[in-house]
């Protein structure tokens, strides 16, 4: 079995296990922003049996490319690949998501905002989700994080709690696992060899709802 059997495996069970558990809603809107091969994307198309809109939000067209070849082949209709924006804002209507995913999106070594660009996604996630809507954030390396001040200081999963709920949402307290599976389509790690799905980095999916 080649890690790729394991991450579709991930999709089809433990991630659909982990939207079913955050999102009680038949027919949802999703956007997975900062999509990367989707992976979250996909396990949200799996938990909603494809009665879903599930836009698949990049800047990387090789993103999208391989998002939209993946659906294709597994015959899955509902994701909608969307390229993004510089500015990390987007051109969705005022409460239009049910879900919103920042998978790795959080950290602190982005060049054009110098890290803050969580602060214009959060914002973001607030105005297009709908009232009662849920914001599920994956956060890894904190201690990248940047404050306001553009200050590196290390952040916890308490600290970045507390700062999301200051722009009105309210946290859950779900206990929820997210993986990285950045290093699966890696050309560096690939190479590098011993990446197995055992190794990749796993993390806390903090749960909102506005």
């Amino acid at each position: 079995m080649s890690i790729f059997d394991d991450v579709n495996k991930w999709e089809k069970e433990e991630g659909v296990n982990i939207f079913s558990s955050i999102l009680n809603v038949n027919d949802p809107v999703v956007m997975d922003y900062g999509c990367g091969a989707g992976n979250y994307s996909f396990a949200a198309s799996f938990a909603f049996e494809q009665k879903c809109k599930v836009y698949a939000v990049d800047i990387n067209k090789q993103c999208l490319d391989y998002v939209s070849g993946k659906a294709k082949d597994e015959k899955i209709g509902c994701i909608i690949p969307v390229e993004g924006r510089e500015d990390y804002r987007h051109d969705f209507e005022d409460g239009f998501f049910d879900l919103v995913i920042y998978a790795d999106m959080f950290h602190g070594e982005e060049k054009m905002y110098n890290g803050l660009h969580r602060f214009v996604m959060i914002e973001e996630a607030k105005r297009t989700l709908k009232d009662g809507g849920i914001l599920a954030v994956l956060p890894f390396h904190l201690s990248n994080f940047r404050d306001k001040d553009k200050k590196k200081c290390k952040y916890t999963y308490k600290k970045l709690i507390e700062e999301i709920c200051g722009y009105g949402f309210k946290y859950t307290g779900k206990n929820l696992e997210g993986i990285h599976f950045e290093k699966v389509y890696s050309p560096y790690y690939q190479q590098k060899g011993g990446v197995t799905f055992e190794s990749l980095e796993r993390g806390k999916i903090l749960v909102f709802e506005k």
